[in-house]
């Protein structure tokens, strides 16, 4: 092989890896690529301009009946007042969700309810696996049992202590005839006279009238013996009943543990969430604060609602107050209502503060978080519409914002346009219509030319200084 051969083939060899390093900057380019596409997909709109807009605030003033509402419809609220302001909320129940929980830890056996069934005091909802529950009380009823036979075999012990002392009564009664058959035959020999009767007979006499006392003193002192022993039996006993005390407790909770594996419903209701399910563990003490709940109940004839009113309305709001609620789920009903609670906090995040109504005439078809409209009245009937209605705050916007009689451009806090349908009332003060619907107090309206906006436009505020 050449010099020539060789240089061709080290040449040939070599063109692999010149690719390879010539196709190495695909990958760094790749990934800047990919960087510059997210972040235009991220930021891109707030690098594009902005459209310049010049805007005007919702005017915000305390008006009387006459802008709010018209004229035809206050005989018919005359009864309960007049229309003071409307807000939105949801129903829920009142005053609260019944929670039915397990009382023992278990796995779930069965359930005898779905979410929306209605449930009657005392029905079954869901039962645990139950047999080690079953096998706990087995092991306590005998427990208890063998306890009791145990005292009935100690406490035959009476019987022994009382016949034994029946018969050492008998024996001491023996004795103490002896006794004196002992010492009367001693004073016979004693009163003879001297030389009629040995000495020896003599001593023998008085040595068996001591050998008979010492006998009889003998069966006396067995009666605290059996004394002491009887309240020994009896101590026993105390013992052990109180220790049947102990099992018949642990008896009743075996029996407890075993009957809170059937959960019943406490009240009549409508199963609002289900939490069991077959194979499903219910548990206590655990973080999760519904990890022992079977399911959730409410009465359907104890209804609620929970209005966040804006602030701008709530010194309208009073306990007691008439309310009307109506509900696009049942546009054909107009519930009745009384304001029973006002929160002690306000919400900072929607600037609103919740209230609570009592629904008097509750539908059962009508379910908890369905949302629902409120018009809140003023209490009392006044003659005077303007004093019932003098804290009323109206809205206004300038006349050449509106886009046409329901659509106005507001200017969102995320400077975007935002096309706004609004209900607008008849009434209009210098150059401002009033606003029913649609508008909140303290946002801006933007001003014509309104040509270059779309909906989520992002817009400028440049209001010329004044």
């Amino acid at each position: 092989m050449s010099l020539d051969d060789l240089k061709k083939s080290s040449f040939t060899n070599g063109l692999p890896s010149q690719k390879k390093r010539s196709l190495s900057w695909l990958l760094p380019t790749g990934l800047v690529l990919g960087f510059l596409l997210i972040f235009g997909l991220l930021f891109g709109q707030r690098l594009l301009p902005a459209v310049a807009v010049e805007t005007a605030p919702v005017i915000t003033i305390r008006a009387g009946e006459s802008d709010s509402a018209p004229s035809g419809k206050t005989t018919s609220q005359s009864k309960k007042g007049s229309l003071l302001f409307q807000a939105s909320g949801w129903a829920e129940p009142d005053p609260y969700i019944t929670y039915v929980p397990t009382l023992i830890n278990g796995m779930v056996k069965e359930v005898h309810a779905l979410e929306g069934q209605t449930v009657k005091k005392g029905d079954l909802l869901a039962t645990l696996v139950d047999e080690d529950a079953r096998l706990d009380l087995q092991t306590a009823e005998r427990n208890y049992e063998s306890l009791q036979k145990k005292i009935v075999a100690h406490c035959t012990g009476f019987d022994l202590i009382e016949k034994e002392i029946a018969s050492n009564q008998k024996k001491i009664e023996a004795l103490a005839t002896l006794v004196a058959e002992a010492r009367d035959t001693l004073t016979r020999l004693q009163k003879l006279s001297s030389g009629s009767v040995s000495q020896q007979q003599i001593v023998q006499a008085h040595l068996a009238l001591e050998r008979q006392i010492a006998n009889l003193a003998e069966a006396e002192s067995e009666i605290p013996r059996f004394k002491a022993r009887e309240a020994q039996l009896m101590a026993e006993e105390n013992s052990m009943e109180a220790k049947l005390t102990v099992l018949e407790t642990a008896r009743d909770r075996a029996q407890l543990a075993l009957d809170r594996t059937s959960i019943s419903a406490p009240m009549d209701g409508i199963v609002l969430h289900l939490h069991a399910a077959p194979g499903k563990k219910r548990m206590l003490a655990m973080d999760d604060p519904k990890s022992a709940t079977i399911v959730e109940l409410y009465d359907p004839k104890k209804l609620q609602a929970r209005i966040d009113v804006p602030l701008n309305e709530a010194s309208g709001l009073s306990v007691g107050q008439a309310v009307e609620l109506v509900t696009d789920f049942l546009p054909d009903r107009t519930f009745t209502g009384n304001v029973t609670r006002i929160t002690g906090q306000a919400d900072l995040q929607r600037n609103t503060l919740q209230a609570k109504v009592k629904i008097t005439n509750p539908d059962p078809r009508l379910r908890p978080e369905m949302l629902v409209r409120a018009k809140f009245f003023a209490s009392g009937t006044s003659q005077n519409p303007t004093s019932t209605s003098s804290g009323r705050l109206s809205l206004y916007v300038p006349e050449s914002a509106l886009v046409s009689e329901t659509q106005v451009w507001v200017a969102s806090p995320d400077s975007r346009a935002q096309k706004r349908s609004i209900k607008l009332g008849k009434a209009t003060r210098e150059d401002h219509r009033l606003v029913l619907e649609g508008l909140r107090s303290g946002e801006s309206v933007i001003l014509p030319p309104h040509d270059q906006l779309e909906e989520g436009t992002r817009v400028e505020v440049s209001n010329p200084k004044q």
